[in-house]
């Protein structure tokens, strides 16, 4: 079974979006909710079924787990973060 929690950084396998990375926000029985920092902010997150993600694991799971759980976490934050997995897989 795929464990999906906040946190962790995804890439989207299905849509108009897909191959973009989010990052969870938010989690029910079925979709996730999900932000990437620019067309999808944190006051507007993007309803995706589980089915339709994959979840990549680095090492800043921990702190954007952290950063969304306390409610100190901003959109420039989330760019910053997916910028910097970008640049780390290309090397």
């Amino acid at each position: 079974m795929i464990e999906y929690w906040t946190g962790a950084l995804c890439a989207s396998l299905a849509g108009h979006d897909k191959g973009e990375l989010f990052v969870i926000i938010g989690e029910s029985k079925e979709y996730v909710s999900l932000v990437n920092g620019e067309c999808r902010s944190l006051d507007r997150p993007k309803k995706k079924k589980k089915k339709h993600i994959q979840i990549i694991h680095d090492e800043e799971e921990r702190k954007r787990k952290s950063l969304i759980e306390d409610g100190r976490i901003r959109d420039e934050e989330i760019r910053s973060m997916i910028r910097s997995y970008k640049r780390r897989s290309q090397s």
